[in-house]
């Protein structure tokens, strides 16, 4: 085989096992997004309450940087749970300028529902998948975070 044919093997294997990625992200938010909207929330609220039910009292920035929505489109979904009883903002005892973020009990409650919610999506996605399998997997998807991280740090 030549190196151009070698090459372009290597692209066109790149660009499937891209597609397979895209295509399967998207049907994991589609799923999630329907059953999560069965229960009235829609999935970025659920990232907020499923961190803020991991780890009770963080701040706002550290909220924005566990979630996988703009940090600009926290605020106001922080104001929404707010207003539906779900979520406190109380002051940070150490910075008077920033709030600590709490789960009030109904958003402890739908919390707990959306974390089954996505453990079932989870569990799906694994089915047939061995632990092994599974182990690449993640290590194959942290490296290409890892790679891709480092391009977008070193200006796109």
């Amino acid at each position: 085989m030549t190196r151009a044919r070698s090459s372009r093997a290597a692209t066109d294997a790149a660009t499937r096992s891209w597609i397979s990625v895209v295509r399967s992200y998207h049907l994991c938010s589609e799923l999630m997004a329907r059953r999560l909207g069965a229960l009235g929330v829609r999935t970025a609220e659920h990232e907020i309450l499923v961190n803020l039910r991991r780890e009770p009292g963080l701040g706002q920035q550290a909220l924005a940087a566990r979630c996988f929505t703009a940090k600009s489109h926290i605020s106001g979904l922080l104001t929404e749970l707010e207003q539906r009883g779900w979520v406190r903002r109380e002051p940070d005892p150490a910075d008077a300028r920033a709030k600590r973020l709490f789960l009030q009990p109904a958003g402890e409650l739908i919390a707990e529902q959306t974390a089954v919610v996505q453990a079932e999506v989870v569990a799906l996605m694994a089915t047939g998948a061995s632990a092994a399998e599974l182990e690449q997997v993640r290590l194959a998807m942290d490296g290409v975070s890892e790679r891709l991280r480092a391009a977008l740090d070193a200006g796109g």
